[in-house]
């Protein structure tokens, strides 16, 4: 079993301090949105989030990460047999939880609505009631399971082959950062030493999709 934890993801509404921005006012009311209601986009208001947080407009706002990486894990032969889990951690210390059964919309401006309704209504069901994502407040490390291996990944971290991350079956749970650029917010090298599966940076969706190949090659899918 593999679990896959993301922390400090930067996927969150439209902040208080954005809010009065006339670019923001004027996505809002082309969508017929409260600005409070719509998912901060760096791809759309990149110049809005320059102006309230100068420099930080290539890591906040970035719901395209999730796009990419859930189109791979929860199609993913692993999750389909139920060797997978997937979990967000937001920095602000919201904990997204995924059904296997979600599938994501192929069409990105709909997974953002998806995600709009989620994190303002604090779950996404089916046509027949079935919870198929939620949210709570909790810190990362309260992702962790018990009999789990923890293991952390991050780019400076010592280099292991993806292929030597999971040497026996087993249950492991994987904890990657959900930013494209910077560090971790949270204090997680204060509990684990990390790792790194390649010596250059690579996207959340590329690790993630290596270690459901791995899982895969384990448990015998592959």
């Amino acid at each position: 079993m593999l679990r896959l934890n993301i922390i400090d993801s930067e996927l969150e509404l439209v902040p208080e301090k954005l809010c009065d921005d006339f670019q923001i006012r004027k996505m809002a009311k082309t969508r017929d949105k409260k600005p409070e209601e719509m998912l901060l986009d760096s791809n759309y208001m990149h110049g809005a989030i320059d102006r309230a947080f100068p420099g930080k407009s290539n890591r906040m706002g970035r719901p395209d990460i999730f796009y990419h990486l859930l189109n791979v894990t929860q199609d993913s032969i692993l999750n389909r047999e139920g060797f997978l889990e997937t979990v967000i951690h937001t920095k602000n210390d919201l904990i997204i939880k995924i059904d296997k059964e979600t599938r994501i919309p192929k069409s990105y401006n709909r997974f953002t609505g998806l995600v709009e309704k989620l994190l303002k209504n604090g779950r996404v069901e089916s046509p027949d009631g079935k919870k198929l994502m939620s949210v709570e407040k909790g810190r990362w490390n309260s992702m962790s399971r018990d009999n789990f291996q923890n293991i952390l990944l991050s780019p400076g971290g010592k280099i292991k082959k993806a292929g030597e991350i999971f040497d026996k079956k087993g249950d492991y749970s994987v904890f990657i950062g959900g930013f494209s650029e910077g560090d971790f917010v949270s204090p997680v090298y204060n509990e684990l030493e990390p790792v790194s599966i390649f010596r250059d940076e690579l996207t959340i969706w590329t690790v993630g999709w290596e270690l459901i190949s791995s899982m895969e090659a384990l448990e015998g899918f592959r």
